[in-house]
């Protein structure tokens, strides 16, 4: 679910680190695909609101946001009641990326996706400073999302190993 207003929407998580008075939304069910993520006859929803880095909210602020999040899926996306389904729910927010991943700011997605911080130009996987050191992730080269940073991985493997093809690993 897009915001209406995508200017806006990016100034309040950007230019004036907030929450955004109208977010974007993005609601996967990876249960419709696997089964085994949610108790049998129930669903699994997994709710992903793009947030300003760096802010410190509050636990009344996390949850006045679950709520408003609630009230926009709920409305926008024909699920009424959605509320009165919900048998377990748990919140993740900067705090929490911060705290359980050491992320920069709490920051769920590394570097921004500017031209200076893409592709080559994003963090090498070998550091510069440590020898032997090598870095996998998000924030490193390829970049971020599940299957770049599983290449992020091999790309630190291969170096390791002295591989340097360019082709994926078929094993390990």
């Amino acid at each position: 679910l897009f915001s209406k207003d995508w200017d806006t929407n990016f100034k309040e998580i950007f230019n004036n680190p907030s929450f955004p008075s109208d977010p974007s939304i993005y609601v996967c069910a990876p249960s419709k695909t696997d089964p085994a993520v949610a108790p049998a006859g129930s669903e699994n929803l997994f709710v992903l609101v793009p947030i300003a880095a760096g802010i410190t909210p509050t636990s009344e602020d996390i949850t006045q946001w679950t709520e408003t999040t609630l009230d926009i899926i709920e409305k926008h996306m024909n699920m009424p009641n959605l509320r009165d389904s919900i048998v377990y729910q748990r919140t993740y927010c900067v705090d929490d990326f911060q705290k359980d991943y050491n992320s920069y700011k709490g920051t769920a997605l590394g570097l921004a996706h500017t031209l200076g911080q893409s592709a080559i130009w994003r963090p090498n996987n070998r550091s510069k400073k440590v020898k032997d050191l090598y870095f996998v992730g998000a924030y490193t080269n390829p970049g971020i999302g599940m299957p770049i940073c599983i290449i992020s991985a091999q790309n630190a493997y291969k170096r390791i190993i002295g591989d340097s093809s360019t082709e994926p690993l078929t094993e390990l």
